[in-house]
This record gives C-alpha cells, structure tokens and sequence, in this order.
C-alpha cells in the first residue's frame, strides 16, 4: 500500500500511475484519506472490481450497524421487542 496525496496526483500523475502498477494507494487530502486506487490489469475485470467494492461497502455498514448496537444495548433485545417496535412505527407512519 502506497499513501499519495492528491497534490501528487495532480503534479505527477504518470508516477501514480507507475506506482499503482505494484501495489493499492490511498489517496490523502490534508493527510486525511478518502479514496483508495486498486490496480485493474484487465479491462474486462473492471465490473468484478467494483461488484466487491460494493460488497466491501455493504460489509463496513453492517459492521457499523452492529457496533452501534452493542454500544447501546440494542444487540441483546428480544425478537419479541423487535416486533413490537416495527408495530409501533408502523402504526405512527399510518396516522
């Protein structure tokens, strides 16, 4: 993994493109990163790329679901309190 700010890319983009060839970047703003480069050696393997960065991006999301209900007790309510949480919502969306 290569760390290459954007600044970088900008002024030299043919050594980014040189350094993508061995390894990942992440890409930094101010020293804070906000996008990674992944190297696609096949034109065609392009949709599989981004079908798993998808799949990655579902997985971080639930992930964070799940630590957010932990930290709050809501990973060990009963499938009885679930229910009647759905019901009530769904009586206040009918009114």
């Amino acid at each position: 993994m290569k760390i290459i700010s954007d600044r970088e890319f900008r002024n030299q983009p043919g050594k980014v493109r040189k350094e993508l060839a061995d390894h990942e970047i992440v890409m930094t703003s101010r020293g804070k990163p906000y996008a990674v480069l992944l190297p696609v050696d096949d034109p065609a393997d392009v949709e599989a790329v981004l079908e798993l960065a998808a799949r990655i991006r579902a997985q971080m999301a639930l992930s964070s679901v799940r630590r957010k209900a932990m930290e709050t007790g809501l990973d060990r309510i009963s499938a009885s309190e679930i229910d009647e949480e759905i019901k009530a919502v769904r009586t206040d969306r009918q009114k």
